[in-house]
């Protein structure tokens, strides 16, 4: 493949995909002839929605299946969108307290404050969660707060709860000790609430009209992906190494977290499997998913799951 330049559209510089960074460090973009150029955004919408707007094309971010269908469902002019490789298979969204604020059960957050950025996923999810608990929005307070700014505003009490993705719950935990309280939290995916279903986001005319490239995104991030969990401690330095200023044991910490919650990989395991498996949708999967999505979201088009995502660059587990 000819060199290329390709914009990474990155949903805020979070330790939940440190491996756009680690193929930087460790030369897999180069290797595969890729100018990697990193426009870091707010959240995961918004870079979805900025690759859906990139002119040229040329263009990923680590996005979902769910971005794809809510970006085509609010704006049918939009480039259709296609997801190439998988990540993060299970529901990435979990809403975290101090357990000293007297939360233990949902009903709990009646009358309580909530943090979080509003046009968000994390915000998005946090409707459905209110809803499918009964919890009207009118029985909590919803604050409007940046990601950046969500721990210090639960550790110092100016908010009972925050939502964000779960890897949050192993920086918290490190902190809260030291105030004397502890983490809890309500991980989305354990309540029966659809995942996104992640993945490396592009539009669909870049693999149509340039298949070597979308090939060589996917195949550079599912790699990445695989060597950030079988490497969590030598991906975990690439990645702060690119951010300065991150703490290693805590981002390391917050890596691990997401790994378990929100992609379902086993380590030990990965390291026995093909690379490119990780990268693998489930048809099944996706096809039981995408109703509750319509249906929680709602979504009024109707979406052919196999035109939303592609296995083709990918190997079957």
């Amino acid at each position: 493949m000819e060199p290329v330049t390709v914009t990474l559209y990155v949903g805020g510089v979070t330790s939940s995909a440190p491996q756009d960074y680690a193929a930087q460090a460790q030369g897999f973009f180069e290797a595969a002839n890729i100018d990697i150029e990193v426009v870091a955004l707010d959240g995961t919408s918004q870079a979805v929605q900025a690759v859906a707007a990139d002119r040229s094309g040329f263009a990923y971010t680590q996005g979902s299946i769910l971005d794809e269908m809510l970006i085509a469902d609010r704006n049918p002019d939009a480039p259709p969108l296609i997801a190439i490789s998988a990540g993060a298979m299970r529901n990435p969204v979990a809403l975290m307290f101090l357990e000293g604020k007297g939360i233990s059960a949902p009903a709990d957050l009646l009358g309580k404050t909530i943090a979080v950025p509003q046009g968000s996923l994390s915000a998005l999810y946090l409707d459905v969660f209110l809803e499918v608990q009964g919890i009207s929005k009118d029985d909590v307070t919803i604050q409007n707060i940046g990601f950046g700014a969500l721990n210090p505003a639960l550790l110092t009490g100016q908010v009972d709860a925050i939502v964000a993705f779960a890897r949050a719950i192993a920086s918290l935990s490190i902190v809260a000790p030291e105030q004397g309280d502890t983490i809890g939290a309500f991980l989305f995916a354990e309540f029966g609430i659809a995942a996104p279903m992640t993945g490396v986001v592009i539009q669909k005319r870049l693999l149509d009209e340039h298949p070597d490239v979308a090939r060589a995104i996917a195949e550079v991030t599912t790699r990445s992906l695989h060597f950030c969990a079988v490497n969590a401690e030598e991906c975990v330095t690439d990645f702060i190494t690119i951010n300065d200023g991150r703490d290693f044991d805590q981002t390391l910490a917050e890596w691990k977290v997401a790994l378990e919650a929100q992609y379902g990989i086993d380590p030990e395991e990965a390291a026995g499997m093909d690379p490119l498996a990780l990268g693998w949708f489930d048809p099944d999967l996706i096809a039981e998913t995408l109703p509750s999505l319509r249906l929680l979201f709602e979504i009024e088009m109707d979406f052919d799951p196999t035109t939303l995502y592609t296995n083709e660059f990918v190997s079957e587990p």
